[in-house]
């Protein structure tokens, strides 16, 4: 890293009404509430924006991460080096648009499935409760209930690690279990819902038994990816791990797939709650968990967000 980027950040986010914090702790923007401090935190609220930020980074070799509203994610008390954004303003932008749903890429998900519902759109309803926005359920093909974005998004918006900004439908997606739809080192923009007309389940209903079945304590959601035999959370139940505590993490005693913070959890806690979980689930069954959450570095890398 060359030059002072941060002054040249601070004058270029100041100009497109973004706003920057420095050594900021991501532990207040992550769901997990763990993570240390990001060089650079950038709200970005306009395209221009991003532009220029993302000019900037390739100028000083900085590296960027977006994070969306941190879900899904597990983030070290080294935090993440370079630039960290978090999209707002005109990426939190949902209308329709010839019959079909326009979403930037900073609208929650729940916010989806309530603008679904209430414009009579059936079939989006499973993103009721998933916290996160839709940009980050892109990176791992949010889904619920046996649905998943991959099954209803007509046409996503992009910007590569060149700075390209290209329109992927849905052809070239790629639509595969809690994988990413998008190519590596693309950052979804917006996006385009198509949908069938009808009413589907109640998003309500839906959320009230999430809330049944789900930890209320920080967590970062289902912790790693069903396997195709057994859900993973019943297997950890299986092999008699459920409620297991180690410093302030533990495996949640409502439902075997989540990890809660049970205040001061640190980074090594969950990791080394989840080394042992995939161990004792493996030697017990010979099945090998893949985790749902991403787990970032501190040096961080282009294209990752949630």
């Amino acid at each position: 890293m060359t030059g002072n980027w941060q002054e040249v950040l601070l004058q270029a986010v100041h100009e497109e009404h973004c706003e920057v914090f420095f050594n900021e702790l991501l532990a207040r923007h992550t769901s997990f509430r763990i993570g240390g401090p990001a060089d650079a935190l950038v709200i970005v609220r306009s395209r221009r924006g991003l532009r220029g930020v993302w000019t900037i980074a390739q100028k000083y070799g900085v590296n960027i991460t977006v994070i969306g509203r941190g879900t899904n994610m597990l983030i070290s008390e080294q935090g993440l080096r370079g630039i960290v954004v978090k999209l707002q303003g005109e990426f939190c932008r949902i209308e329709l648009r010839d019959n079909e749903i326009y979403a930037g890429a900073g609208v929650l998900l729940d916010e989806i499935a309530d603008f679904a519902e209430s414009h009579g759109f059936s079939g989006a309803e499973f993103l009721a409760g998933i916290p996160g926005t839709i940009g980050g359920g892109l990176m791992s093909n949010a889904g619920a209930y046996g649905r998943s974005l991959g099954d209803i998004v007509q046409q996503v918006e992009v910007m590569d690690n060149q700075g390209i900004v290209a329109l992927l439908n849905r052809e070239v997606l790629r639509n595969q279990y809690r994988e990413s739809l998008l190519p590596a080192g693309s950052w979804a923009l917006s996006v385009i819902l198509k949908l069938p007309q009808g009413k589907g389940r109640s998003c309500q209903e839906i959320r009230s038994e999430r809330r049944q079945k789900h930890p209320s304590e920080p967590s970062a959601g289902s912790f790693f990816k069903n396997p195709a035999t057994v859900p993973a959370g019943k297997l950890i139940e299986q092999c008699g791990l459920k409620g297991m505590i180690l410093g302030g993490a533990a495996v949640s005693p409502q439902h075997g797939n989540f990890i809660v913070n049970r205040g001061g959890a640190r980074f090594v806690d969950v990791y080394e709650l989840v080394q042992i979980i995939k161990a004792t689930v493996e030697e017990m069954t010979g099945i090998e968990l893949d985790e749902e959450v991403r787990i970032l570095p501190p040096t961080g890398s282009a294209g990752d967000r949630r």
